[in-house]
């Protein structure tokens, strides 16, 4: 089941580091996040729904709050809108009058926000963009959305286990396998 209140302080704490940030740069870094989370603990973060849309893997939900798109609770709006402001239609800071606990993240959630922020904070948009375009489970549908085929496509969480050659987010394989377990639930 998805958090929303997960994801907003997720946003939240990544903005309090960063200062301010667009929508995809943001985007990105909780898609990073999720799979760092992944790889090592078997979870993501958010547990959000990804699709591979043309500018790369995306939170269905991150993106829905980054719209301040009131289709979630009013309680969830109120949430986000006293934590994020949005600059312009695309550009978010910190609220810095906000007071947050962070009690819907977990040490281990924080770890990997914290991990993200320092590989890939200073990376733009683009080049997030850029290099999320490389994971296999966006690649894979490239021709489809490069040639208009298809708007998006559904990621399976099991997908995000995947890494690069000299990713930062790689751990051993066995570790992954250990990991997929967790996320399926078939132990051996």
């Amino acid at each position: 089941m998805i958090e929303t209140s997960t994801i907003i302080e997720a946003l939240y704490y990544i903005l309090k580091k960063l200062k301010k940030a667009d929508k995809i740069k943001l985007v990105k870094l909780i898609y990073l996040a999720d799979k760092y989370h992944l790889i090592r603990y078997g979870r993501t973060i958010t547990n959000d729904d990804y699709y591979a849309m043309e500018h790369g893997p995306v939170g269905t939900t991150v993106k829905d709050v980054l719209s301040f798109d009131p289709f979630f609770s009013k309680k969830g709006y109120r949430y986000a809108a006293s934590l994020i402001e949005k600059i312009d239609e695309n550009h978010f800071s910190a609220n810095p009058k906000a007071k947050v606990s962070f009690d819907m993240l977990s040490d281990t959630d924080k770890e990997s926000l914290d991990f993200i922020i320092d590989k890939f904070g200073t990376m733009t948009s683009w080049q997030l963009r850029n290099y999320t375009h490389q994971y296999p489970e966006w690649y894979r549908y490239e021709d489809m959305l490069k040639n208009k085929l298809t708007k998006r496509e559904r990621i399976e969480t099991k997908e995000l286990l995947s890494t690069l050659r000299n990713d930062p987010l790689s751990m051993p394989r066995r570790h992954v396998k250990e990991s997929e377990k967790i996320l399926t639930g078939t132990f051996d």
